[in-house]
């Protein structure tokens, strides 16, 4: 199980609750052995989705398919230590305006696993201590 979890809220919707972004073990053996691809490659397929939900064709959108293809065929990046892969993670999964803004506090933290409840109590109250 991964070490670690990373909590986030989103400034531009405040009533939500804090998430819980829980990596995959698989995932984060794959980066610690360096399979997976630049993160450009996920930047640029998540703005051709942006781009087709402002344009109001998310219904139809579907990915060209070289774009698509460089998840797989693009350059692997170096081996990453399991907290280099959660950064890595970040960029990737969290919305990019929740980590590349700078806000008055913290939005993000990455916190070791036991830190996280694993009953639900409290479930959707958890908040980001400032």
């Amino acid at each position: 199980m991964a070490k670690y979890r990373v909590i986030y809220e989103d400034p531009l919707r405040p009533d939500e609750p804090a998430k819980v972004l829980v990596p995959s073990q698989n995932w984060i053996d794959k980066a610690m052995r360096g399979e997976v691809p630049p993160i450009w490659v996920h930047w640029m397929l998540q703005d051709d989705e942006a781009l087709a939900v402002s344009e109001g064709r998310h219904h139809t959108f579907v990915h060209d398919a070289n774009r698509f293809a460089l998840q797989y065929t693009a350059p692997r990046v170096e081996p990453m230590t399991e907290e280099e892969a959660m950064v890595y993670l970040i960029m990737k999964d969290v919305p990019r305006h929740i980590w590349s803004v700078e806000y008055n506090r913290p939005m993000f933290a990455i916190v070791a696993a036991e830190c996280v409840p694993s009953d639900r109590s409290w479930r959707e109250a958890w908040r980001l201590a400032t």
